[in-house]
């Protein structure tokens, strides 16, 4: 039963995470943008963390090892719009960050909402 309980916080959690970043994540990447330097140092920290999980996600066998190698490629996609704003202060730079984020986002809850997939 708790297994349960804690799966549907996490799913809920990244719902919630997925609205406050549709709604507010212009805002934040604006806020983000006014430390320069420093907000690309680490957009670029973090960018290396997630081309990691990338190539662990991408090494892993199973059925939903695609859709989270996918995943983390819209992460890493988002993270390079995100220096785009940061670096150069595009306009087209924060929706389209937000997009990607969006999109990792749904393709996460795929990811926990597919059923188990039958063993072989």
């Amino acid at each position: 039963m708790t297994d349960r309980f804690a799966s549907a916080i996490e799913l809920a959690s990244i719902i919630v995470i997925g609205l406050c970043v549709l709604l507010f994540g212009w805002v934040l990447l604006q806020n983000v943008a006014h430390f320069g330097p420093y907000a690309a140092v680490m957009l670029v920290v973090l960018g290396t963390l997630q081309v990691i999980a990338l190539r662990r996600n991408v090494m892993a066998r199973g059925p939903m090892a695609t859709v989270r190698a996918t995943r983390d490629v819209a992460f890493v996609a988002a993270i390079v719009l995100a220096l785009a704003e940061v670096l150069t202060r595009q306009r087209w730079a924060i929706g389209a960050t937000i997009a990607a984020v969006e999109f990792a986002i749904v393709l996460e809850l795929f990811a926990r909402l597919a059923p188990a997939p039958p063993a072989a």
